[in-house]
Order: structure tokens, then sequence, then C-alpha cells
């Protein structure tokens, strides 16, 4: 099964009477991660254009056959511009806000300007000029950049240090009127307007006169001003100090704020973290349903934001998917999407034959948070240039928003995957949800509707990968369950991130309408203390762990079928021989959609 993925140019998603970005100012005219903070303490398809959807019964709109869920760039220049941001030492994140917002206003018309923020990045553009999408790299110093580009901007908006969210409300300034964002420490370097704060917001704005308070303030007024001139497609709740994914914020205008969370509070006097929550619930639901939520709603290492579970809880309420494009304590924040969203890719996998031994314990090994684009662009990278991948068959989970935002990433991983290698589908469906929660918000008719449209996407975004089977986050009623066992194209259901407590031996396979449904049998047992198995001593210590907990949660019954959730511990591939190894003969690791094959089989 093969997808081709076109790019298009800035669409909505939701029911318009007309093109919300036509008259846009300052715009070109063109067409799990609390499982990580447990870990350490426990132990690609085709991209289609929407028109506007129609609304259906009860006020809901009815999704069209054919959707594109982000938004996605023109191709590539071919010649591309490139700076390497590591250098920047003097106000480095001061110029890096700069320049990576600078970045998504240059490349609304053609993507031609790509920052390398690290080492992966570099890697990704040498992928890009393997691949054909770029012809040749010309580099640039920083003062080349500006003088590039720099022509293209006549104002600035200003942060104020004093106000976080200054710096999200810069950024969709920026945006809107295509201006510059700079901070008290460098404005002076840059010959542009910053207005006079009474003044059309088009000559820009020094933040610091709004005289804001709290960051809510901030918010409320962006919100209120900017409210007809923000993306509709997609949300984003991104820490302030984050920068590497705001290029593709300001291409395409997308609504972008924080929660605070109650620990934020000491060190930043300007948050009202249930205030904020309020409000964050309050912009979600007038947001549409069933668009992504980009960004991540935790800070550096769990240390600020309202927090991965109450963050996608709420978000899921409110019927918004994430997609983690920031830093989410373990890979870094995505950059360049304004580069890569605007690549081709064609995603297919097939399944090599496996015939059913009857005396066997098969085992299919998943590796988490692939739902993530941030994991997508950094730590699979590193897994998969491993010189020991594919000694064991594994299932990579992958987010499906890949196919709009990064097809030439999948690209690679499709093109350098080991015959054992299979891509499922994280983490439910089309984004990371809570599923018992989502829709919650809406009235009853309206939440069923919305998981209707939800499931239709999820399975539009599924072919898009060729994945025909899917991992799930959380432990689910039976009704919900088959929901969305039964979506189209499903084979089988790889249910929950670890071992839940309603997991038994008994119900370790079951099945949804003849959709079988494995349990993932690993729990967190088989985490150590250390800090995701860095050292040689407690990646061994964890070998063992994982060896013993197979074998305690093994059935007695022959042939048996189990489903191995592999987390953060996983460090270098090497480990999962080491298991495979320990767990003897009986023991036959096959991929995920081998393992429905043969459960079907017995």
């Amino acid at each position: 099964m093969k997808k081709e993925m076109e790019p298009s140019g800035i669409e909505q998603a939701w029911d318009t009477e007309a093109d919300p970005f036509e008259a846009l100012p300052g715009r070109f005219e063109v067409g799990r991660r609390e499982f990580l903070r447990l870990s350490a303490l426990a132990l690609g398809g085709i991209s289609v254009a929407s028109k506007a959807m129609a609304a259906g019964e009860s006020g809901m709109p009815a999704l069209e056959a054919t959707r594109q869920a982000c938004p996605r760039s023109q191709t590539p220049a071919r010649n591309i511009f490139a700076v390497r941001l590591q250098d920047l030492f003097t106000f480095g994140w001061e110029m890096r806000l700069t320049l990576t917002c600078l970045q998504g206003i240059v490349n609304r018309r053609q993507p031609q300007l790509y920052l390398i923020h690290d080492r992966y990045d570099e890697l990704w553009l040498d992928w890009m000029r393997k691949r054909g999408d770029v012809d040749t790299v010309e580099w640039l110093s920083m003062t080349q950049v500006f003088d590039r580009f720099l022509p293209q901007i006549s104002c600035m908006f200003v942060t104020d240090p004093s106000i976080p969210a200054s710096v999200n409300v810069a950024t969709m300034l920026a945006g809107v009127y295509g201006g510059l964002v700079t901070t008290p420490n460098t404005f002076q370097q840059f010959n542009l307007s910053a207005g006079s704060g009474t003044g059309p917001l088009k000559n820009g704005l020094d933040l610091q006169k709004m005289h804001w308070k709290k960051d809510l303030e901030a918010y409320r007024w962006a919100f209120h001003t900017l409210d007809s001139h923000l993306s509709r497609q997609a949300i984003a709740i991104l820490d302030p100090s984050e920068i590497a994914f705001r290029d593709y914020l300001v291409e395409f205008n997308l609504p972008t704020f924080w929660i605070s969370g109650t620990q934020d509070v000491a060190k930043n006097p300007a948050a009202a973290p249930e205030e904020e929550k309020d409000f964050a619930r309050e912009i979600m639901m007038q947001w549409p349903p069933n668009i992504p939520c980009m960004g991540w709603p935790s800070g550096g290492y769990k240390e600020s934001g309202i927090g991965e579970d109450p963050g996608i809880r709420l978000a899921s309420e409110c019927a918004k998917f994430e997609v983690c494009t920031a830093f989410d304590g373990y890979s870094p924040t995505v950059g360049n999407l304004s580069v890569h969203s605007g690549t081709n890719a064609t995603l297919s996998q097939s399944i090599p034959p496996v015939k059913l031994q009857p005396d066997k314990v098969y085992c299919a090994f998943i590796r988490s948070d692939g739902d993530g684009m941030n994991f997508v662009r950094h730590y699979y990278r590193e897994l998969f240039d491993d010189p020991r991948h594919g000694e064991v068959p594994l299932g990579w989970q992958l987010g499906t928003m890949v196919s709009d935002l990064m097809p030439d990433v999948a690209d690679y991983y499709y093109k350098h995957a080991r015959p054992g290698d299979c891509f499922v589908n994280a983490l439910t469906g089309a984004g990371y949800i809570w599923e018992e929660w989502y829709a919650k918000g809406y009235p009853v008719e309206q939440r069923q509707k919305i998981l209707r449209n939800y499931q239709q996407l999820s399975a539009q975004y599924r072919q898009r990968i060729d994945a025909s089977v899917m991992s799930t986050g959380n432990e689910m009623p039976p009704d919900l369950l088959n929901l969305f066992a039964t979506e189209k194209g499903i084979r089988g259901i790889f249910a929950n991130y670890v071992r839940s407590q309603e997991t038994t031996q008994h119900n370790l396979v079951s099945e949804v309408d003849g959709v079988p449904v494995f349990r993932d049998a690993m729990g967190l047992a088989s985490w150590l203390s250390g800090d995701m198995d860095f050292t040689a001593y407690s990646q061994q210590e964890t070998v063992r762990h994982v060896i013993a907990e197979i074998k305690q949660w093994t059935p007695a019954s022959r042939p048996a079928f189990l489903f191995v959730g592999v987390n953060n511990w996983l460090r270098e591939m090497g480990m999962l021989t080491e298991i495979v190894n320990g767990l003897g003969p009986e023991y036959a690791a096959v991929r995920p959609d081998q393992l429905v094959g043969l459960y079907k089989a017995r």
C-alpha cells in the first residue's frame, strides 16, 4: 500500500465563508512522557487540501473524505541558506529567538532558510540533499542572514522580560504582521520600527509599554486583538523559553499559549496557574475539535508548566490531539518544520511471512514515544543508526502527523528499515490522546459525532504511514476500546503504555469483533533508579529485570503471545538482543503485525 504525499498551501479545516488568510497583514501573496519521570524514579502518504466543512446535525462539522490536519509549507527551494546557531553565545537565546521567528516569515513564500540548532538538524539537511529535495546548501554567517532577509521586515516586537508570556505574544504578532521578534537586549541592533505604543500594530510594538502584571493579561489581550487573524487549523501550548518550533508557529499564525504549574509561581510572579488553565480551556473550546495541539504542556525536565497528565487530559477534553514538538524532558524541541513540512514521501511497508510453531512463546517488542515529532527527529535517528539495529524485530510507534510535518524524516526510516522493523500507529489514532477523556467537554450528542470524525481522520492518516496495527495509551472501558479497535484498516491493537492494573495473565490477549487486542505485559518494575540507563551497569540490570518480568507474565499455554512495551530504558539496540538471548529458545521475537497473523493462525 503506497500513499503519495503532496504539499499544499495554507488551508483551513473548519467551516468558513472565506479564506481567513487571504487578507492577513504581513503575509506574502501565496496560496507520555510522565513515564520518563517514573523511569528515573522507579528504576509517512497523501496530503490533500481541505475545503470548508459543511455543518452537520447538532451544529458539528461533517468531516470530509480527505483532510489535511497540519499546515504544510510550499516545496523547498533548490538552494537552501543554512546557519549554525551553535556558534551563538552572547545573547544566544535572544538571537536564536529572533532568527527562528524570522525563518518562519522568510519560508512562507518558499522554504529557503534552514537553522542548525543541533547535530540532528545537520543530519536531516544532509538527508534532504541525498533525497534530492535540495541541490545546494549555502552557509551564512549571522550578519549575512540579516543582510539577506531583513529587507523583508518593516517592524519589530520587543518582548518584556518580566512577562514570559510576551514571548508567545510577540511570536503571534510576528506571524500576523510579519515583524521581527527582539528583546530589550537586542532591539537596538535593528533599524526597525517598534511603534509608539498607541499606533497601528503593523508599525510594531514594545510589549514593555503594555505594563502587564500577569501572563494571563498578555494572553487575553493577544487573543482578543488577533483572534480573526489566528489559524483555526492547529493550536500550540509552548513554554516561552522554547525556541526551535517558532518558525512553524510564525509561518502559519498558530495560536500559542502556556499554562503555568503551581511550581512556577515562585520563579515567575506573573504566573497564575488556575486562571491560565481556565483560559486555556476557554480558548481550546472556541477552536474547532479534532485539530492538533502542538508544543508540549511540560517544560524542562518536568520542571515547569501544567505537566503532561493534566495537560493531555485538558487537551483531550477539548477534543484536541497532542503532537509533541517541544522538549518533553528527553528529546529536544523540533525545528525547521517550515522546511520539512514542504517535502514529500511515499511510505510503505510489507509484512515478511512467518510460520506458526505451536510450542513457542511469541514476543512483539514495541518502542514507545514515536507519537512525538521530537522523538522521531532525535532519538529514533540515534537508535536507527545503531550498528546493532535489526538484530531483533521491533515495532516503532510513529505519530501519523509525521506525514504532514516531516515526510522526509519519515522517509529515512522507511528506506532504512530492516526486515524486522514495523511502524505502529501511535497513540491513539491521529495523535496522543487520553481516550476516555476525549471530547468530554462537549455535550453527549456532539461528543459522539466528534469521536466518529476523529476515527475517520485517524483512518485516513494511518493509511498515510501504511500501518495496520495501533498502540493505545491508557486503559479504557470496553465500549471505547471497541470503538477504536473497529476503525477502518485496524488488524490489531497493542494496548497501554505500560501494564495496567486491570491486566492479568488471562486477558493479555482478547478480541474485539475479531480484532486481537494485546495488552502490554511490561510494568514499571523493569526500570531502575538510574536516569534512563546511561551506564553499562544500569543497562545490564534493566535487561535482567525485563527478562524476569517477561517470564513471570508468560502464560502457561502454548503457543503464547506477548506484547512487551519497550520504553525509554532502551538506550542501545544491543539491549534487545541480550533480552532475547536471555529468554532462551522457547521464545521467538516477531514484528507486531506478524504477532497478529500468528495469533489468528493459531
